[in-house]
């Protein structure tokens, strides 16, 4: 009887370690922070939901979702098997494949939304006229409402992938068996694929890298080519010094945003792609080589790399997510005032 009871991913000491104690805390500063996002004036004003900011508002929310269900999916189950607590344990496996899905779809979007805004700030640097109705509000709002409808009929079947059975006759934490729904389907295995791996990693990851390289070219040639533009207008002779000073300070100020508002793009795609390169790296490795010593083990079943290489990835996500703040503090001038103001004493009148 025991041998068809199934077992469960058994939790070693170092695994533990890494979930508990380093991805929780990630996590959890990962929810403060996209919280803080999420409530701040950068985002709270109306005028960001009706500018390019509006993709920063809703990767926050998607931030603050993804760093929300790890605790749930990811530490109350190493809590229940290492430390084998029944309640937990049994918990857990009422809402796992609700938060497995989930986790899919947040996590799918939130790779959209960031390609999405590059996306827009390549069309504007670019200055691609046959696009620019995709950088306007009704643009930007129909481009998140197709890539959410997209991405969740492209994720649902994730919630039906296998169903949970309790075996009331296996001894504890070898009573629950994940029967094979979609998973089991060939056809279903072939579209996962083709969705998961192909459409959630190879793709976005090359064409952020080619979007990242190609701004960023071409914002220093615009940056230059305002510097040349001014320097000559400052060397007209006999300009009146107050129309001097106007060009300067504009085009100061055009170069500056510019600048801040490509950076924080950049940066945010280039977070994403440094997090995402071990999963990448793991996708290639199931995918490609599939017979490799590094993942599985001669009759089938995962290495102790495999294992910890998938907690890892999971806990970069939630980096990945913490990573925001630090961006929109270090590139972007809207936030930078807020930041100081709210390190700054209330001021009293006189």
């Amino acid at each position: 009887m025991l041998g068809e009871c199934s077992r469960n991913e058994s939790y070693d000491f170092t695994r533990y370690f890494i979930i508990v104690y380093i991805g929780t805390p990630i996590a959890a500063a990962g929810v403060i922070c996209n919280f803080i996002l999420f409530v701040s004036r950068l985002f709270s004003r109306s005028r960001s939901r009706r500018s390019p900011t509006l993709y920063l508002l809703v990767l926050a929310i998607l931030d603050l979702l993804m760093d929300l269900l790890y605790i749930p999916f990811f530490t109350v189950d190493a809590l229940a098997i290492y430390n084998e607590n029944e309640f937990l344990y049994h918990l857990w496996h009422i809402y796992a494949m609700f938060l497995f899905g989930t986790s899919r779809m947040v996590q799918f979007a939130s790779t959209y939304v960031i390609l999405c805004a590059t996306m827009e700030r390549f069309i504007v640097i670019a200055e691609i006229r046959s696009l620019e109705f995709l950088v306007g509000e009704k643009g930007r709002y129909g481009t998140i409402i197709v890539v959410l409808v997209a991405v969740f009929l492209l994720r649902l079947p994730a919630f039906f992938e296998y169903n949970i059975v309790y075996r009331s006759d296996c001894p504890i934490y070898l009573s629950y068996d994940y029967e094979p729904l979609l998973a089991g389907w060939e056809h279903y295995q072939i579209f996962n694929f083709y969705v998961m791996t192909v459409l959630h990693i190879f793709v976005p990851f090359a064409i952020l890298l080619l979007l990242n390289i190609s701004i960023v070219i071409l914002t220093r040639r615009k940056i230059r080519g305002i510097g040349w533009a001014v320097t000559t207008f400052i060397d007209m002779p006999k300009v009146t010094e107050l129309i001097r000073k106007e060009s300067i300070s504009s085009s100061k100020k055009r170069r500056d945003e510019l600048r801040y508002a490509t950076w924080t793009m950049v940066s945010i795609a280039t977070t994403y792609l440094c997090c995402s390169s071990l999963s990448l790296f793991i996708s290639v490795m199931e995918n490609i080589f599939t017979e490799n010593t590094l993942l599985f083990h001669e009759d089938g079943s995962s290495t102790s790399f495999y294992t910890l290489a998938t907690d890892v990835v999971s806990i970069l996500v939630a980096v990945n997510s913490l990573l925001r703040i630090f961006v929109y503090m270090l590139c972007s001038l809207s936030f930078r005032p807020l930041c100081y103001a709210s390190s700054q004493p209330p001021r009293t009148n006189p």
